[in-house]
């Protein structure tokens, strides 16, 4: 396995004649390592618990739920919501669902897509499946500051005209801040930024994830997340991230006063 790994570190090298690039992967490199390296590397399947908190438009909380979510790498996912868990989510690749008590319905085309692109940009999906993909360039940018701690700041783009800047901790060489764009259907767009904090080993292993998620749109706080618990000793079944049991539901569009 440890010479599976650095064989994986080589095939990361950059050209020796664009130093940008080659340090913006060996950045990339450190944070591979600092958040377990071989078990990082191979890790697929995770389950975790915690609170989740939303926000409005003047970042007054709205709302407090415990979540307990199932991820499996690079595209899936199945999260309960509420003391009972009776509100799930589901995404599975470019399809999705919801689950309450009213049924089970499709998730709006919109919503998947906003879901799949942020998976698609997240650490745990560039870090080990993305690096060496056609048509992303990764290049280091200079350092910043998030939260008064000094950051390593990489640019990764795809082959989609999808660009992040992505920060890491210099100090822990851990991700700590991820920000992207989504581009929208009417040429708008939409500006995220995740922060990522309070690192702990998940339970019996040597992998390390974040326990505090603070998600912006547009300069605007939208949720926060206080993970308490996290497994990675799990292989789940494959029906986990299909829909959910249940009638269908059928959303009728609320009807608004004309102004």
């Amino acid at each position: 396995m440890v010479h599976v790994f650095f064989s994986l570190l080589l095939m990361l090298a950059s050209p020796q004649d664009d130093p940008a690039a080659t340090k913006g992967r060996q950045i990339l490199n450190q944070a591979i390592q600092a958040l377990g390296g071989p078990a990082y590397l191979s890790l697929r399947d995770f389950h975790w618990e915690g609170r989740g908190f939303s926000f409005d438009h003047w970042e007054e909380i709205t709302g407090m739920s415990p979540i307990v979510e199932w991820d499996r790498l690079p595209d899936k996912y199945r999260q309960a919501q509420g003391k009972n868990r009776d509100y799930i989510v589901v995404v599975n690749g470019d399809r999705g669902w919801d689950s309450t008590y009213r049924g089970v319905a499709p998730m709006a085309a919109a919503d998947v897509e906003r879901a799949r692109l942020s998976r698609r940009l997240s650490f745990d999906v560039l870090l080990r499946f993305r690096l060496n993909e056609a048509g992303v360039d990764i290049r280091s940018t200079g350092t910043d500051f998030v939260d008064g701690q000094p950051v390593d700041v990489v640019e990764f783009s795809d082959a989609d005209s999808n660009v992040e800047k992505l920060g890491i901790a210099h100090e822990t060489h851990l991700p700590i801040r991820r920000e992207w764009v989504r581009k929208l259907p009417n040429r708008e767009r939409e500006q995220y930024i995740e922060t990522l904090s309070k690192y702990h080993t998940a339970k019996n292993s040597t992998v390390q994830f974040p326990f505090y998620i603070s998600r912006e749109r547009n300069g605007i706080k939208t949720t926060e997340f206080f993970l308490e618990e996290i497994d990675v000793n799990h292989h789940f079944d494959d029906s986990m991230f299909e829909r959910p049991a249940g009638k269908e539901r059928v959303d009728v569009p609320s009807r608004k006063p004309r102004k």
